[in-house]
């Protein structure tokens, strides 16, 4: 079975099965958590944050996608 993933602009959500059951990837049926993958570094692989619910994993993509476009004042 494939495992879950969701690219949100820069960062991939990926569904574990949390902490306990060693954080491996998982279908969404069985996900525990969800990390979110930073994408952006190329050839390396880099944990923006672990052991998320579904919900703030998506909120804290959101949040730097909305930091990253807002306008800047010059």
């Amino acid at each position: 079975m494939a495992s879950f993933q969701i690219l949100v602009g820069g960062f991939a959500i990926v569904a574990t099965n949390g902490a306990e059951g060693g954080r491996q990837r998982v279908g969404k049926s069985e996900a525990v958590a969800f990390d979110v993958i930073d994408r952006r570094n190329c050839g390396s692989m880099q944990y923006a944050c672990r052991d998320q619910s579904f919900g703030d994993a998506w909120d804290f993509c959101a949040r730097r996608l909305l930091v990253t476009a807002a306008p800047r004042s010059h």
